[in-house]
């Protein structure tokens, strides 16, 4: 291949890459018409999604189609022509991952507008512009099948095993592991840096475990389809295979409990239990015959695992003492763990109940899922209180109530399904534990520092 030909398909992958949306134009009788939306490449051949609107008539009435992939700024970027292939509804195409690989959002939209419909686009030419180093003509491509060959081939799209790896824990949750271990490891009388460490290594390790194997049971009973936005989607846009996802579950969870063994010997063999509860919580979670999430009791479970569970594990392991203090204070942190997993049910309501497994918000419905939330939150923040009146925590955890505007804002989102935050419920809360627990752990470190009461 022509040296200046391959460098134009470099970049042209590039472009593909770093977009997922473009600007479609078709025509017909009916006129001209341009939209944006999302779109996934794979093989040279560009896939997308349309509503059933003017776009998706023109296109049904004239295959020839022009498209735009651009960023928002002119120096890279893809003007095209190329005749688009009717591949039917997206809910009965495989290829549609191909699209949500790289756009989420197309799952949302794909959920709440009806008939939505797949194309392919076989390009037919492209001219490629890249100003990013340096003035030159833009390149103007035939796209031969020799040019699909080096798509398929050199410039096929790979994902690194690792990435894979990391997509499948779901790292956006290790907050929920972090804000116990460090509520039990600071509140505790000593603090030794390498058993914090150990404890923090360890139980993210579980917790991505429990992930993993949560997914895979999922998927497995039929509960991850590719509507659902709650789970790592590796199994459900068949990234992964799902032996190869078991044996990282199980890799994860042994690593564990290989840490956990050294915290028996340095911490004393209370951790034996500790680890067993926490170990039988996360593995039937989802796992036969309990399968707790399936039974609405998948909250119970994730307040105890990620509330007094943590807290009072990492508060062993500093002191090789049980105390009831580190249980307690975990409660608000524990109340907005459930908030979390209750906006991901919340949302999911209808696939959970098609699926045949109950939720605490599939048995509430929506209404009642609503005011369940307004009670979680508010618990977290009166626990913060009453734990403040009672002399158990500083005056400077007081700071929680900085995220207030936060909990509000999320309260709005909760009681308003038709806004598109709605669907993303459970990372709003996400954000709102986070910040409200750096808060109450920013208030015990400060108490050590500038004493207050």
């Amino acid at each position: 291949m022509d040296p200046t030909l391959r460098d134009a398909l470099q970049v042209a992958k590039k472009v593909f890459s770093e977009n997922k949306a473009f600007t479609l134009v078709t025509h017909s009788s009916d006129g001209i018409w341009a939209g944006k939306a999302y779109f996934g490449e794979e093989d040279g051949y560009l896939y997308v999604a349309l509503e059933q609107g003017r776009n998706y008539r023109n296109v049904m009435e004239n295959p020839h189609v022009f498209f735009v992939i651009e960023r928002g700024v002119p120096d890279r970027f893809i003007q095209g022509e190329g005749v688009a292939e009717y591949l039917g509804p997206i809910e009965e195409r495989p290829e549609r991952h191909i699209i949500f690989r790289k756009a989420l959002e197309l799952v949302l939209f794909a959920k709440l507008i009806p008939g939505v419909q797949l194309f392919r686009i076989r390009p037919t030419r492209l001219f490629i512009s890249d100003f990013t180093q340096e003035w030159k003509p833009r390149a103007v491509v035939e796209v031969t099948e020799e040019v699909l060959e080096y798509f398929r081939t050199a410039l096929r799209s790979r994902i690194s095993r690792w990435t894979l790896y990391w997509k499948a824990i779901r790292p956006f949750a290790f907050p929920a592991t972090l804000a116990p271990v460090l509520l039990g490891s600071l509140i505790a009388p000593v603090f030794d840096w390498v058993r914090f460490v150990l404890t923090l290594l360890g139980t993210m390790l579980a917790h991505a475990g429990v992930n993993v194997i949560s997914d895979y049971m999922d998927w497995r009973r039929g509960a991850d389809t590719w509507r659902v936005l709650g789970s790592s989607r590796v199994l459900v846009d068949g990234m992964m295979s799902p032996k190869t996802h078991v044996r990282l579950g199980i890799a994860l969870l042994l690593a564990a409990a290989a840490i956990g063994v050294i915290l028996v010997t340095t911490s004393g063999p209370a951790v034996w239990l500790l680890m067993a509860l926490g170990a039988a919580i996360g593995i039937f979670y989802t796992v036969p015959p309990l399968g707790l999430k399936y039974r609405a009791l998948g909250d119970l479970a994730v307040f105890l695992a990620f509330g007094p569970l943590m807290a009072l594990g990492a508060y062993y392991v500093q002191t090789a003492t049980l105390d009831w203090l580190p249980v307690w204070l975990s409660i608000p942190i524990g109340l907005l763990t459930i908030a979390i997993l209750h906006g991901n049910n919340y949302r999911d309501i209808a696939e959970d109940r098609a699926a045949g497994y109950h939720t605490v918000a599939s048995l509430l419905g929506p209404r009642g899922s609503a005011y369940y939330y307004v009670g979680l939150l508010a618990g977290a923040y009166l626990s913060v209180l009453l734990f403040i009146g009672l002399g158990w925590l500083p005056l400077w955890s007081l700071a929680v109530l900085l995220t207030l505007p936060l909990a509000w804002r999320n309260i709005q989102v909760a009681f308003n399904h038709a806004r598109v935050a709605f669907s993303f419920l459970d990372l709003l809360t996400a954000q709102l534990h986070l910040v409200f627990s750096l808060a109450l752990v920013a208030g015990i470190v400060l108490q050590r520092i500038v004493p207050l009461g």
